[in-house]
């Protein structure tokens, strides 16, 4: 078998004419300066030091796979292959990784999927050089089109023209692999096909405790390099880090939110940072068995981080804040496509057993779309009352969420205030609306 096949040599040709052009025409002057810039940054000491150690640990592992019989020299194309396009780009996409709830679980299983077998099939079989060699552009322009139309809604139409062209393209070459499968069974059952078909995927299962690895030492790193702006104390920051890596050990989850609350807490004493190691314990387990709350109270924070998920505002973890106050907060999600886009928010607030204060922030910057956020306000605002205190809306809150003004509405031992705050900057016309359900003390 030859090297490389037509389809793998037409992405080469392309490679090369792409290189040159950038390489000779005076109109890339910017992009041969940026990929400098990126140069240098890719030769930094500590991604040197990673890319090292993933080498060594994949090198590993084909020696292992050797001496099992299940890796032979054949199998180096395919290996430095899938060292450049999955296992290297898996290593720069650490960041977005570790933002993946089920990253590791989901490669388990795309490996897995009957999509994978088909993927196989279609790459096995390929066209001759002269149309790979027209193939390769028309998909890279196809696929870059449709990335433009996803952009914007007004090009909704001509996006789901190019998904059904590609579609068709797709279903094409899903014939005629298998057609040339049956047809030509005899040279697709070979060893050599065998150990082309499961070495990549066995290879990114073997990867994935490194990328695990790498990503609990960048947690820790991050974690740890905070340290220094909020703990002054040599000894201490080292006492930290021993105890974080030995109470914590590979549970990044529990870092990470040590670390977001870090300048929140009291960081003067080893008392005092063992002591919020356990509030972290303490935490989780009250979010596994959220503790029972009496309505006249309040709500149970761990219920009222869930209030508003419908409407998409999740809110992060329930932590302290400063003193006995407990805070959580959902992202901001932006309402328009403005420059400055409308938005809105959502908080939890009160003490760390009970939440006293649920409060929506909308934000106007463009009046254009203003609308949209206004509906999407009052969407929100009916959820939380049924949810929290299974109430309607009333048609004079209705009002007040649109024309604003502070007013104030009394719904028995609960208060639900409509507040309007106007930007202070002299030429905006924007504001602020909130929306804020507690508790009468």
């Amino acid at each position: 078998m030859d090297i490389l096949n037509s389809r793998e040599w037409a992405y080469v040709i392309w490679f090369i004419i792409f290189v040159i052009f950038i390489v000779l025409s005076s109109k890339m002057k910017k992009v041969r300066e940026s990929f400098r810039s990126l140069l240098k940054a890719f030769f930094r000491k500590k991604i040197i030091s990673i890319l090292s150690l993933m080498i060594i640990y994949i090198s590993t592992v084909v020696y292992i796979l050797c001496k099992l019989n299940l890796w032979e020299f054949h199998q180096l194309k395919n290996t430095i292959v899938w060292f450049l396009f999955v296992g290297s780009v898996s290593l720069f996409r650490i960041n977005s990784i570790k933002k993946e709830s089920h990253f590791f679980r989901n490669s388990i299983i795309d490996n897995l999927k009957l999509v994978a077998i088909i993927q196989f099939i279609v790459g096995f079989y390929t066209f001759s050089l002269f149309i790979e060699l027209l193939i390769v552009p028309f998909i890279v322009l196809l696929a870059g089109m449709i990335a433009v139309s996803q952009a914007d809604k007004k090009f909704h139409l001509l996006e789901n023209i190019l998904n059904g062209i590609l579609a068709i393209f797709g279903l094409i070459l899903i014939m005629y692999s298998i057609i040339m499968l049956i047809t030509h069974f005899t040279e697709y059952a070979t060893k050599q096909t065998f150990y082309d078909f499961y070495i990549p995927p066995l290879l990114t299962l073997m990867y994935l405790p490194f990328i695990y690895i790498v990503i609990v030492f960048i947690t820790y790193e991050d974690t740890f390099a905070r340290l220094h702006f909020f703990i002054k104390d040599a000894k201490l920051r080292h006492f930290t880090k021993f105890y974080l890596i030995f109470n914590f050990r590979l549970r990044i989850k529990l870092v990470d939110r040590w670390g977001s609350i870090l300048q929140n807490q009291d960081n003067s004493s080893r008392e005092e940072i063992k002591k919020s190691v356990k509030q972290i314990f303490k935490m989780i387990t009250a979010e596994k068995n959220p503790p029972l709350v009496r309505i006249q109270e309040g709500w149970s924070p761990y219920l009222a981080k869930q209030f508003l998920e419908s409407e998409g505002l999740k809110t992060g973890y329930y932590h302290p804040i400063k003193n006995a106050e407990w805070s959580a907060i959902s992202p901001i999600i932006d309402l328009s496509k403005d420059l400055i886009p409308n938005s809105i928010s959502y908080f939890v607030d009160g003490t760390e057993t009970v939440a006293k204060s649920l409060e929506l922030i909308m934000s106007i910057y463009s009046h254009q779309s203003a609308l949209i956020a206004h509906n999407k306000l009052l969407s929100c605002v009916k959820t939380l009352l049924n949810n929290a205190l299974n109430l309607e809306i009333t048609s004079n809150i209705e009002k007040a969420l649109f024309k604003g003004g502070n007013q104030a509405f009394k719904f028995g031992r609960f208060i639900a205030k409509v507040e309007k705050d106007d930007f202070p900057l002299a030429n905006s016309t924007g504001y602020h609306i909130k929306f804020i359900l507690s508790k009468v003390e």
